[in-house]
This record gives structure tokens, C-alpha cells and sequence, in this order.
């Protein structure tokens, strides 16, 4: 007897459940394809599930942290070099700063030395003068000291504060007993040349409008202007040390009003040593030294003193003579009656020109010139 066909029990039917439930769970899956079974579907037919679009999360998240940290860095390395850039121009500035500080600190150095060595030769002249007004004090009576020491307060030389003159061949012209009509001659040969001369001027006599503008013209051309006495008599000048001192304090005075100059400078009327000042000279000196003025002698001359004018060439030859010398003062005159010592005037300058000499203006920096008697300086 053939059983009959029951109807589906519970656990059939939990069964069909339970694989129609796996079969959900498998068609479930992304990409796979989805079956039914013929009493469900009536055939089998697939459906496919569509892929994902665009970057998975994870890559995406990834790839975002990546670009980030290399930005972080390109970030990082500009700060990097911009700061060292900073760094280097900052170290270049300072560099350079620390150059002009030391410049600086060696142009200081070298000024200061200089006025150092110049501070000692000051006191070294000053010794030498203090020495020599001893000398002549302790022969006062009672020791005193002279009373022209007192005379005269205003009559001291201004302070020196150019520089030595020292090494190579050098040619000084010096010219006496101007200002004169051929002193605008001078000038003008002297500028002609680029030459700096100095002038050894009197008073008496040069009071007129048409000297005092000479003299005018010697200080602005830029040449020395010193001092050769007011008179330029022996007998008034040597007639004692304070006669000296009325004589050169007058002139000193005269040249400032006209030309604003104060002079260093002064010549001995005849030369340190002559006939007329033996008894008074070595006083004169030291009193004049002791004031701050210093004095020249010369040690090749124009022989252009003479009753007479000498030929143009015979005082170019004498003028020459100096050479050879490393320091050479020439002396020349400058007064009405030397007009052939102006003409010679070229001559001397292009005969110390081809020897190798430059030409310089006396100053306290030139080293002194004098006869017999010991330099002061």
C-alpha cells in the first residue's frame, strides 16, 4: 500500500527555509549572480550585481594623508630655506659690518699714532726750549727769568696739525723782502707750474692797497706766508732780543689783519748767523722757540742780493747747485730791483723737475734748514 503523500511538516518546511535562506545569503553576495531554483522562478536566470563605482575608502584616505604629509614637508623644507637664506645674508651683513668696524678701528689706530708721534716731537721741542731758556736764566741775576718772557702774550705761534714731510727729494723756493711788483710775476709762473713756494714778507713800506692784496694773493694761491721782520734793519732788529720781538710781534700782526693767516714761520733777516745778532741770537732763538715759531736758513741761494742785477742764467746756475741735496731750500728775492731773478724762475723749477725733485712750501712738518746753530724741533 503506497503511503499517501502527506503534506509538508513543520521541519519541511523550516528545511525549505533554511536553504532558501543560504541561497539569499549566497545571491546576496556583491558580483555574484542570483539563482532561484525552477519552483521558484520557473528557471534558472542570473542577475549580475553592479560593481562599486570610484576609490575604495581606504586607499582614498591613504593616498589624502600621503599628498598631505609631502605638502607638510615641500612646507617645512621653503621655511628651511628661506630661514637659511636669512641666516646667510644675515652672516654676509655682519661680516661685512665687522670689515668697516675694523677699517675704522685701523684709520683710528694709524691717527692716533700719528698724533702721538707728532705730540713727541712737540715735547721734544719744547724740552729743548725749556733747556735753553735755563741756560740763559740761570746767567740773569738771581736766576730770573728774562722779563721779555712777558711781552708781547699774543705773539705765539698757532698749533702745527699737517703732516711731516719726509724721504725723497725735495725742493723748497723761498723768496724775501716781498711783497713787490714782481711778486704777480712769481704767482703766476709758480701756478703755471703747480708749484708751492713760500714768502718771506716785510712790513715797512707794504702798507699800500696794491701790496696788501699781494699779500692776499700769496694765502689764497695756497703758498706759506712767513715772517722776514717789520723793517729789515739790521741795526733796529739785533739791537736786542725784546727789539726782536716788537720787530717780528708787529709784522705778525699786520699779517693777520690783511690775510686772516696767523704765521709759523720766520727768517732771520740776513740768515740765523751774521754780523749784526751774535750777541743775541742764541736768546732770540730759544725765545722764538719757546713761543711756538720755528726758523729756516736755506742751503742753496739765487746770490741775487747784489748792488747790481745779475744775467737771468748765472742765477738759474746758482739756484741749481742744490741738487743733489735730498732737502733743498733755495733763496731768492722778491723785491722791486730782481726782475732777473723772476726771468730765472722757470729755468730753476724745470732744472729740479728733471732731477727727480718735488716741490713743497716750508711748514713746521719740513725738517728745519739753519746754519751752525743746533736744530730745534
Amino acid at each position: 500500500m503506497r503511503p499517501e503523500r502527506m503534506g509538508r511538516g513543520p521541519w519541511q518546511n523550516e528545511s525549505r527555509g533554511t536553504h532558501m535562506d543560504h541561497l539569499a545569503e549566497h545571491n546576496a553576495q556583491p558580483g555574484s549572480p542570483q539563482e532561484f531554483p525552477p519552483s521558484l522562478g520557473g528557471g534558472k536566470t542570473a542577475v549580475s550585481a553592479a560593481p562599486a563605482r570610484g576609490v575604495p575608502k581606504p586607499l582614498f584616505i591613504a593616498v589624502a594623508v600621503l599628498a598631505a604629509a609631502l605638502a607638510a614637508i615641500c612646507a617645512w623644507l621653503a621655511v628651511c630655506s628661506r630661514d637659511q637664506d636669512r641666516a646667510m645674508a644675515s652672516m654676509r651683513s655682519s661680516k661685512e659690518f665687522m670689515r668697516q668696524e675694523l677699517d675704522q678701528a685701523s684709520a683710528g689706530l694709524a691717527a692716533v699714532q700719528e698724533e702721538l708721534a707728532q705730540a713727541r716731537k712737540d715735547l721734544a721741542r719744547a724740552r729743548d726750549a725749556i733747556g735753553l731758556l735755563e741756560e740763559y736764566s740761570l746767567a740773569a741775576p738771581n736766576g730770573t727769568v728774562p722779563e721779555y718772557t712777558a711781552l708781547y702774550p699774543d705773539f705765539y705761534a698757532p698749533a702745527w696739525e699737517g703732516e711731516t714731510v719726509s724721504g725723497g727729494k725735495v725742493c723748497c723756493l723761498t723768496f724775501d723782502d716781498g711783497p713787490s711788483p714782481n711778486t704777480d710775476r712769481v704767482l703766476e709762473i709758480l701756478d703755471r707750474y703747480g708749484v708751492k713756494a713760500t714768502f718771506f714778507v716785510v712790513g715797512a713800506g707794504k702798507s699800500g692797497q696794491a701790496d696788501q692784496e699781494r699779500m692776499r694773493n700769496i694765502a689764497a694761491a695756497g703758498h706759506t706766508i712767513a715772517m722776514h721782520s717789520w723793517t729789515h734793519d739790521y741795526k733796529k732788529v739785533y739791537a736786542s732780543v725784546e727789539a726782536f720781538l716788537d720787530e717780528f710781534s708787529t709784522l705778525y700782526q699786520y699779517i693777520y689783519e690783511v690775510t686772516g693767516v696767523r704765521p709759523q714761520l720766520y727768517r732771520f733777516p740776513g740768515g740765523s748767523i751774521n754780523g749784526y745778532d751774535r750777541g743775541v741770537y742764541q736768546e732770540i732763538i730759544a725765545e722764538m722757540t719757546r713761543r711756538g715759531f720755528v726758523y729756516f736758513d736755506w742751503n742753496a741761494s739765487a746770490q741775487d742780493a747784489t748792488p747790481r742785477p745779475r744775467p737771468s742764467w748765472d742765477i738759474a746756475g746758482d739756484c741749481l747747485k742744490g741738487i743733489g741735496r735730498e732737502l733743498v731750500v733755495v733763496l731768492a728775492h722778491d723785491s722791486a730791483a730782481r726782475g732777473t731773478t723772476v726771468d730765472a724762475l722757470p729755468a730753476v723749477i724745470e732744472g729740479y723737475q728733471n732731477a727727480g725733485y718735488t716741490f713743497s712750501a716750508l711748514h713746521p712738518g719740513v725738517e728745519q734748514v739753519t746754519f751752525g746753530y743746533p736744530k730745534i724741533r
